[in-house]
This record gives C-alpha cells, sequence and structure tokens, in this order.
C-alpha cells in the first residue's frame, strides 16, 4: 500500500514546533499545526518511519474520515460509509474511547461514541460478509470529535502510548513522560557535544532521553504498533524501518550525561532504568542535593525539574528550595540553565530577565519551561 495517508501526530501543547521539525527531519512536510498537534502526509513506508523514530510525539492517528452531522442519522450514515474492512480485519473490535461536541447541533457524547460503533461494526459486518463481527480479536481505537456540525474520525495507530518507551519500569512520584523530556531537550538546544546535568533526576527520564537521542537510538525500535495488525499496515516495511533505525544506533559515541537526586532510592531506580533502556554505562547517576551541584566541565547544559508545589510538597517548601538555588547561575555561569516549574515569572526568583520561556501544557497540567542562557 503506497497511497498518501493523512495523519495527524499529537504532543504536549507547547511543543508543536519541535514535533513538525521531527516530522520534517524524516522526510515527511509538517502541513499544518494545532494545539497540540502537527498534520502531515505519508505512505506506509513513512508511517512506519514515524511511528520507529518521533521521540516528542505522544500518538500517531490516521485522519480517516469528515462529513456533514447535523443529526444522528447523518452521523451514522458518513460513519457506515467510510472504509473500516481497511483498518479492522473481521474479527478484530473497535472501540471509540472518546468524542467531543463543539457548536453543532449533537451534544451528546456518550451516544455520538455508540453511533459511531455501532456504524463500523456493520460496515465491518457487510464488508465480510459477517452476520455479526466476532470482536474477538486486535483492538482498533477511534475518536470522534464534531465541530459546527461537521464531524472528524481519527483512528489512532500507536496502541501504546508512543511516549511509554518501556524502560520506566521503576517509576519515580511525579515522573516527567518521556516524550516532554525529549522535547524539552530540543527546545533548549541540547547537542551530544555538551555535558548535560539533570539536578532532579527522579526516575532518570531526561537523561536517558538524552542519551538516547545522542546514540542515535530510536525510541520505538523495541516495541510494536496497532498499524502493524491493521489490514492497511505494511509488516515488512515497518521491519526495514526497524532495521534502518537499528544501524543507525552510535553506542561508541563519547557523551558527558550525569543524573543527580537528593534521594538514594530514586537514583536507584533511575540507574535500574537506564539499564532497561540499554544506556547505563552512557549516563552517571549519584545521591546529591541540587543547591551542592557544582560544573564538572566550562560548558554545558543543567536541567531541572524540581518538585514544585502543585505537584510535590507545598509552595513554601518550592519557594524555600528556589531560594537555596539562588547560587546557581553564578557557579554555572558558561552554562545554560533549564527549569521546568509552575510558575511564568519563575525568573525573577533569582532577579534573572531575558530567559527563554514556553508554556506546556500536558492534560489539566501546565508548566513553563525556562531557559537561561550562558552567561
Amino acid at each position: 500500500m503506497n497511497d498518501s495517508l493523512y495523519l495527524s501526530a499529537s504532543c504536549v501543547v507547547g511543543a508543536e514546533r519541535v514535533l513538525a521539525h521531527e516530522i520534517e527531519l524524516l522526510g515527511m512536510k509538517a502541513t499544518e499545526r494545532a494545539a497540540g498537534r502537527v498534520y502531515f502526509s505519508a505512505d506506509s513506508r513513512g508511517i512506519a518511519r514515524a511511528l520507529v523514530n518521533l521521540r516528542t510525539a505522544d500518538r500517531l492517528f490516521l485522519q480517516f474520515g469528515t462529513f456533514p452531522a447535523a443529526d444522528f442519522d447523518e452521523l451514522f450514515e458518513g460513519a457506515l460509509a467510510l472504509p473500516w474492512e481497511r483498518l479492522a480485519a473481521k474479527t478484530d473490535s473497535i472501540v471509540i474511547e472518546k468524542a467531543r461536541c463543539n457548536r453543532s447541533k449533537i451534544d451528546s457524547q456518550s451516544t455520538v461514541q455508540a453511533m459511531v460503533q455501532k456504524a463500523a461494526y456493520e460496515r465491518i459486518a457487510q464488508a465480510y460478509k459477517l452476520g455479526r463481527p466476532a470482536a474477538t480479536g486486535a483492538q482498533v481505537t477511534a475518536r470522534v470529535r464534531i465541530e459546527s456540525d461537521q464531524a472528524t474520525i481519527e483512528v489512532d495507530l500507536s496502541g501504546d502510548a508512543l511516549s511509554r518507551r518501556g524502560y520506566r519500569r521503576l517509576p519515580t512520584e511525579a515522573p516527567l513522560k518521556e516524550s516532554l523530556a525529549a522535547a524539552l531537550l530540543f527546545m533548549a538546544g541540547w547537542k551530544r557535544s555538551f555535558p548535560l546535568h539533570d539536578l532532579f533526576c527522579g526516575s532518570g527520564t531526561i537523561p536517558i532521553e538524552a542519551a538516547l537521542y545522542a546514540l542515535d537510538i530510536a525510541p520505538g525500535l523495541k516495541r510494536h504498533f496497532t498499524w502493524e495488525t491493521m489490514p492497511i499496515g505494511n509488516i515488512l516495511h515497518m521491519k526495514e524501518e526497524k532495521d534502518r533505525a537499528q544501524a543507525k544506533i552510535q553506542m561508541d559515541r563519547e557523551v558527558y550525561i550525569a543524573g543527580s537526586d537528593s534521594d538514594a532510592s530514586t537514583v536507584k531506580a533511575a540507574v535500574s532504568n537506564a539499564g532497561i533502556a540499554g544506556v547505563a554505562t552512557k549516563i552517571k547517576f549519584f545521591p546529591s542535593k541540587a543547591e551542592d551541584a557544582a560544573p564538572l566541565a566550562e560548558k554545558g547544559f543543567l536541567f531541572a525539574d524540581p518538585p514544585y508545589g502543585k505537584r510535590l510538597g507545598s509552595p513554601e517548601e518550592s519557594n524555600a528550595l528556589y531560594a537555596r538555588l539562588a547560587d546557581l547561575p553564578r557557579k554555572f555561569a558558561g552554562w545554560n540553565i533549564c527549569f521546568v516549574v509552575d510558575r511564568e515569572d519563575f525568573g525573577k526568583s533569582w532577579s534573572r530577565t531575558g530567559a527563554k520561556r514556553t508554556k506546556l501544557i500536558d492534560g489539566a497540567e501546565v508548566r513553563y519551561f525556562h531557559r537561561f542562557m550562558a552567561q
């Protein structure tokens, strides 16, 4: 199957630019951006390449169909007309996991889900000449959005979220999502030639993502995707893209990546996770308080995702922590300092202005990524 399909990749709101850049580095053109989405077209090989290689995406969706839906009859007929048999085998189950209605005559989301699912199964029964679909095989997951009486159905090609790399077997409290950690590295402009130190390493996500990126280890190399089991999918293309990604790995590269945390058990979890990811020998993890950190090179990137008030502890504890870190800009004068916090005015706590700042929205959580450039 070599036809071009229209797709969207989802991400944390605020990370669209780096995701679009990733897509274009893979040889595809990002045609449109929306909040938490980047749209592009790709053939079967391009889909496989995106699934295996995208670091900052959370999921990959096929934009399956758009049609008028001013009432439930129109919704049903529009969904019935879509070629569901291209996505689901005769024994597969179809789940409409989400529905959203906005500025539309239809406003019952649960009814929308039930109606589209009924239409999908009726189409499957017709296509495969079945009395009733068995729904015992693989699961195909779709979402419906009705905006101004226009319905759009998108189908998840990922399966498990792309952000779930599989290495974080020992999570710590309030861990940073893998795809967001990768996005932070790209936003900061970090390159493998620079040392990197994460002051609050937690489960090790930022250092591990940095090592995977530095060594050209594709995030989806060792996992499977829903796309592979679909009739429209192509197992050969997926194998070829994984082989291509495997050939790019450079384990002999010299990098300096470190992660520290004041909690020894947390450091132990990070070491274990790095081992599962296959990069334990490339990262130095050690117990240390953030305020005791010292630069081990003249230039580098200092990252910090501290336990700010809304996630862990109280706002008062956060203020006390930030005060203890006030000397970091002086000690790390030649370094770029990157903080993920819940405060838009975080730079004022250090009497620093001119920082680059990006607002990030991940579900219900709002964060700000502050980058203080080297002096």
